[in-house]
Formats: C-alpha cells, structure tokens, sequence
C-alpha cells in the first residue's frame, strides 16, 4: 500500500466505514489537543509590577511636566543627594527618579520644607 494511503479495513478484515473514526484516529484528535498546566501558572498584569519593571522608558507614566529653577547651592545639594541615594539603594537610579523621589519625601515632611521657608523668610 502507498505511503499515506488509509486501509479500507481493520485488523479482522471487517469493511471500516468512513463516517465512524477509527481507534488511531479517535486517539490522534484527542493526543493533538493543547496540554495545559493545572493552576500553576499565573498571567501576570503589567499594571501589578514595580514602576521600574512595567515601564519602557523613564518618562513612561510621567505625562506632567514640572520645570523647577533652583539656586545654585540647591543644584550641589540635589546631585550629591542623587548620588546618596544611589549609594543607599544600591544601584544606579535615573536622575528622574531620583528627582521625583526626593520631591515626594519632601511632601512626606512639610515641617522640614516649612522651616526652610521661614530661613528663607516667608515667617517675618
């Protein structure tokens, strides 16, 4: 018989008919099925990981752009922080990070940035 021709009949020599699948056949269909692990994986939503992971880019998720003039003895102190921070973490950080960390734990300690306004004089 040729390569990929299909006997007529089974191994009793018994006529098969076309419309009932065969043993081979039935076990073919069921073993090309996708296998599917049981609840041991988890899709992961990008919206659930850290900030660092989920972005593309350091602007991602940063639509709002906030210009800040600083004085000069401020732009020493903002490095050497950003620097600090490095070393704290442990890692390198991207300046905007950084940045926007210390902005937010400024906001964390308002007494501190209000006594900086009053050196500043904002209190006279």
């Amino acid at each position: 018989m040729k390569t990929g021709a299909s006997d007529p009949f089974d191994d009793d020599g018994n006529e098969i008919s076309e419309t009932e699948p065969t043993d081979s056949e039935t076990t073919t269909e069921e073993s090309t099925e996708p296998v599917t692990p049981e609840n041991n994986t988890r899709q992961i939503n990008r919206a659930d990981l850290p900030l660092i992971l989920r972005r593309d880019t350091v602007k991602d998720e940063r639509e709002s752009v906030h210009q800040l003039f600083v004085q000069d003895s401020t732009d020493g102190r903002a490095k050497d922080a950003e620097r600090e921070l490095e070393s704290i973490i442990g890692d390198d950080i991207y300046r905007l990070d950084a940045r926007e960390a210390i902005y937010l734990a400024g906001m964390r300690n308002l007494d501190t940035a209000a006594d900086i306004l009053r050196e500043w004089g904002y209190d006279l």
